[in-house]
């Protein structure tokens, strides 16, 4: 609502969605969410630096530094275990996991190497490229947006009734593929691989096999459809980001 009454200026209306944002996280992951500020400080420098100059080394260490955060936490503590454990000590690789620290990161990568190509000019204020970095519509579970795709529509963007009509619509459409049939098939298939250590037949196994493919299929397109919901709402077209994967003819489609 609040969206709604701001002052007809797209720098006010940025800013709410970045505060709106860093709350939207903050109120999920408060101990990371130093994570995200560090995200789009890093990528900020970086697309300021090749606004100036390009420089493939400086490139890599921009990318090096947004997936260095994504490498710790996700996958250094379970190969360094690994290889502890290999030499016979023992060593705790549990870890909390940051919410959304894969959606941002790679938003993140994705600025800079547009501005990098030349595909997207440097962006000066930092409210607008925060607010891409952190917009909560799709900082959880995405889907992933190029810059140079959306960059318009940061800087100039309009909401009408119908754009937000048919964001509720988009957003009802995909909390009923999440909360309803992915919920629901997610049950079947528990209950159906629950069955393996007893014995389990080829018709059980076939039902917990398909129950599961559609489970996350929907459970994944649900969250893509909310997202791009809440974008409509506020005046974002965001890409459909699930178009029948699995009929698709190869990997790459």
């Amino acid at each position: 609502m609040v969206y709604f009454i701001l002052p007809n200026r797209i720098i006010w209306k940025n800013l709410w969605i970045l505060l709106a944002s860093i709350f939207f996280y903050a109120w999920g992951e408060s101990t990371y969410v130093i994570l995200l500020f560090i995200s789009i400080t890093i990528n900020y420098f970086f697309g300021r630096i090749f606004h100036e100059q390009k420089s493939s080394s400086l490139l890599m260490l921009g990318v090096g530094l947004n997936l260095a955060l994504l490498i710790y936490y996700k996958y250094f503590h379970f190969f360094f275990s690994g290889i502890l454990q290999s030499l016979g000590w023992t060593y705790d690789s549990s870890i909390h996991l940051p919410l959304g620290i894969s959606f941002f990161t790679f938003q993140g990568i994705s600025y800079i190497v547009d501005v990098y190509r030349g595909d997207a000019p440097s962006e000066k204020n930092p409210i607008h490229l925060g607010m891409y970095i952190a917009m909560f519509p799709q900082l959880i579970a995405g889907p992933i947006v190029r810059f140079k795709e959306i960059r318009s529509q940061i800087l100039n963007r309009r909401v009408t009734w119908d754009s937000v009509a048919h964001g509720v619509v988009l957003f009802v459409v995909g909390l009923a593929y999440k909360a309803v049939i992915a919920d629901y098939l997610g049950g079947a298939a528990d209950f159906a691989f629950g069955q393996i250590s007893n014995g389990i037949g080829c018709l059980a196994a076939w039902m917990g096999l398909l129950s599961y493919s559609f489970q996350i299929y929907f459970d994944f397109c649900g969250y893509s459809v909310m997202a791009v919901g809440l974008g409509r709402m506020v005046g974002f077209r965001l890409p459909v980001n699930f178009r029948y994967p699995y009929i698709s003819r190869s990997v790459t489609e």
